[in-house]
């Protein structure tokens, strides 16, 4: 039976056509980090639309997973409850996640790489199912209960773009494959990664790369998309990923980064990219030669274009690192990654103990040769008291400047006082 939301697109609210012996309407709403990033998404409105049920759903975080389903029981006095599962899992250590008798839907964020959650539903009769939350790995489709009491509405995966469904970064002067590629897979992208190959082609020492061989997933996702390309940009290995979401939105993922660092990640939507069908690989940073005419470049870059016939380039943070600064009573340390993310923790100095956490995004706003200025989003926090962590989305701007003193940085986050106004930092090893 085709799903019931064929004809809706996101646009129309659902109507659950009931079947005979289903209990419980099941939508898979895409890959998120959290209920936060969920609701910060350029999904999240048009999801909104097409499933009210969302906005009143308890939200239910199954260990650890960045699937999003929406549950809906068919009986409103139904007992939902939602229990742990995996392979490690008996009835004696099995842990409740939640539990309702009034029949509320349900936000799960679970499955990261297995089930790990399962769905008990009982009806007002009495009538009982259980159902393991989950999707085809290769096609992205709803899995459902074998006793037929699942209704899938999920939305169709997004159709992908012609010639980004995988993109492999090619061989080193030898003629040896890097060993890097990125397909498109059930509606997110995936990472392949053989790190013996970096080791032995380009001379990195086998303990400065953390990321693991084989397949990775990224985060940062946030929603479902369509195409990936990968390239490089600014020097003749920095392999980059280019992701287009369902919306037309872009997100981009320094490969270099991630080897040595962790992740992958993907960084926000990139600021005056709309619409984008496709990539392309090209100079950037070019003048004309006065003698041939010919047009010199400075370095390798990606292009997006676009439905509109745009041709832009995509951005990267050079001067990516860990920049650090201190007053009398607090340590502060600042990390910018190449995909526009940043994460600011403040310790209690003396002790070290961890006081705050910001993670969000950045951009540059305007480039020039002293200075140059950008601007930043925050997109969640966290409070740690007494060794508990708690956190919570948050919707907060600011702005900072890049010096050439060491590439110092000003600081200044709106609408806290967690980083006084105008604080110096320093990179990671400059004094100063």
């Amino acid at each position: 039976m085709l799903p019931a939301l064929v004809a809706c697109q996101g646009e129309k609210a659902v109507k659950i056509e009931w079947q005979e012996g289903e209990m419980m309407a099941v939508a898979f709403l895409g890959y998120y980090d959290s209920f936060a990033d969920f609701e910060a998404s350029p999904s999240y409105i048009p999801l909104t639309k097409t499933f009210p049920q969302i906005v009143g759903a308890s939200q239910v975080l199954c260990g650890i997973g960045r699937e999003l389903y929406l549950v809906i029981p068919r009986d409103p006095m139904a007992t939902l409850a939602v229990n742990e599962a995996g392979e490690w899992v008996t009835d004696a250590n099995r842990e409740v996640y939640y539990r309702n008798e009034e029949g509320r839907p349900v936000l799960l964020l679970n499955n990261w790489y297995e089930h790990n959650s399962q769905v008990n539903c009982t009806d007002n009769e009495g009538h009982t199912t259980t159902y393991y939350p989950g999707i085809d790995g290769g096609t992205g489709a709803l899995e459902t209960a074998p006793d037929g009491s699942v209704h899938d509405i999920s939305l169709p995966m997004p159709k992908p773009l012609e010639g980004l469904t995988y993109a492999d970064y090619g061989e080193d002067y030898d003629g040896v494959d890097f060993g890097i590629a990125v397909r498109l897979q059930a509606g997110r992208p995936v990472l392949s990664f053989n790190s013996g190959i970096i080791v032995r082609a380009l001379g990195y020492p086998e303990d400065s790369i953390v990321i693991a061989d084989g397949d990775n997933e990224f985060a940062g996702i946030n929603g479902r998309c369509k195409g990936v390309f990968m390239g490089t940009i600014g020097q003749d290995f920095n392999p980059v990923v280019c992701v287009v979401m369902e919306n037309g939105d872009v997100k981009m993922s320094s490969i270099t980064y991630a080897m040595q660092h962790g992740g992958p990640d993907l960084s926000d939507a990139l600021p005056e990219f709309k619409d984008v069908t496709g990539f392309e690989e090209g100079g950037g940073g070019g003048w004309e030669d006065e003698e041939t005419g010919e047009t010199i470049y400075e370095y390798a870059t990606i292009y997006a274009l676009d439905a509109r016939g745009g041709r832009t380039e995509i951005p990267y943070f050079v001067n990516h690192g860990l920049f650090m600064a201190e007053d009398d009573d607090y340590s502060y340390e600042v990390t910018l990654t190449p995909d526009w993310n940043f994460f600011l923790s403040v310790s209690e100095k003396g002790t070290g103990e961890l006081h705050e956490l910001y993670n969000g995004s950045f951009m540059e706003e305007e480039y020039g040769d002293a200075v140059s200025s950008f601007s930043f989003q925050v997109r969640q926090y966290s409070h740690v008291h007494e060794g508990i962590i708690s956190t919570e989305g948050v919707d907060r701007s600011g702005s900072f400047t890049a010096a050439e003193r060491g590439l110092s940085y000003e600081v200044s986050l709106a609408g806290s006082d967690a980083i006084p106004s105008g604080m110096l930092f320093h990179e990671e090893g400059i004094n100063g």
